[in-house]
Parts: structure tokens; C-alpha cells; sequence
């Protein structure tokens, strides 16, 4: 079976490596490529892989104005690139993925930040994700 959370770790790679570059999106397709190379992600899902970059990149000014109705007291441009990009990742899949469970999209959010940005920023990823959680999954979280 492919392997989501090996996308998401090549997506936010990705997305990284994007930001960094200014954002071009020209050079997307060999991003991409580059991490479907790896060795140790030969079981990823490619097909997720691109729908969350692509789903990312083409929607980020719109992701961006709704995770700063959930960033209270910071603007967008002091989170660090690295979190920014797990933000997105979790609220694409929120707003398009309603098969996964919202707390499953924040845990899988919480370990991406954990393996790449350490524990500091868990907490501050925690709170943004679950007050767009409750804006964009309110049935789910009421039940919760």
C-alpha cells in the first residue's frame, strides 16, 4: 500500500525547496521528481504527493488568508518557512481530503514538525491547525 505520510514528508520538502526559490513554479515538476527518488520513500504515494504540492502551490495565497484568521498576534511572514508549509499542507488536506479525520491531519502535522523542525513549534502548529479545524470541520470537531 502507498505510503501517505512519506508524501507528506516529500511535499513539505518540496514546498521548501519552492519557497525557497521564490516560489517559482516552473520548477515544481523536477522537485518533484527529485523526491520520488529517493530510496527509502520507494513506497510513497506519488499521486497524493503531487496533489498536495500542486493543491498547495495553486491555492496558497487563499490557504494563507485563512490560516491569518488563525495566526493571532503574528503576521504570516515571522513563521518560520518550515512551519508555514506544514500549516498549508494540513489545512489543503482539511479542506479537501474530508476522508481523513482532522485529528489524523493535525498528528500528521505534529511529527512532520517533530522530525523537522524539533518540539518548540509544536505547540504554536497545534493551536493554529486546531482553531482551523473548528472553522473548516465544525461537525467533526463538535463530535468529537
Amino acid at each position: 500500500m502507498a505510503n501517505r505520510h512519506m508524501a507528506r514528508e516529500s511535499a513539505l520538502e518540496t514546498l521548501y525547496a519552492w519557497g525557497s526559490a521564490d516560489k517559482d513554479g516552473a520548477m515544481i515538476p523536477d522537485l518533484i521528481a527529485g523526491r520520488l527518488q529517493h530510496e527509502e520513500r520507494e513506497d510513497q504515494d506519488e499521486n497524493y504527493l503531487r496533489d498536495l504540492v500542486y493543491g498547495v502551490t495553486d491555492n496558497v495565497e487563499a490557504l494563507d488568508e485563512l490560516i491569518k484568521t488563525a495566526v493571532r498576534g503574528r503576521s504570516l511572514r515571522s513563521v518560520a518557512q518550515l512551519e508555514i508549509n506544514v500549516i498549508r499542507l494540513s489545512v489543503w488536506e482539511m479542506q479537501n481530503r474530508l476522508e481523513i479525520p482532522y485529528r489524523v491531519i493535525i498528528n500528521e502535522a505534529l511529527e512532520l514538525t517533530r522530525d523537522y523542525a524539533g518540539e518548540p513549534p509544536r505547540g504554536f502548529i497545534n493551536g493554529v491547525l486546531d482553531n482551523l479545524a473548528k472553522q473548516l470541520r465544525p461537525a467533526e470537531v463538535g463530535n468529537k
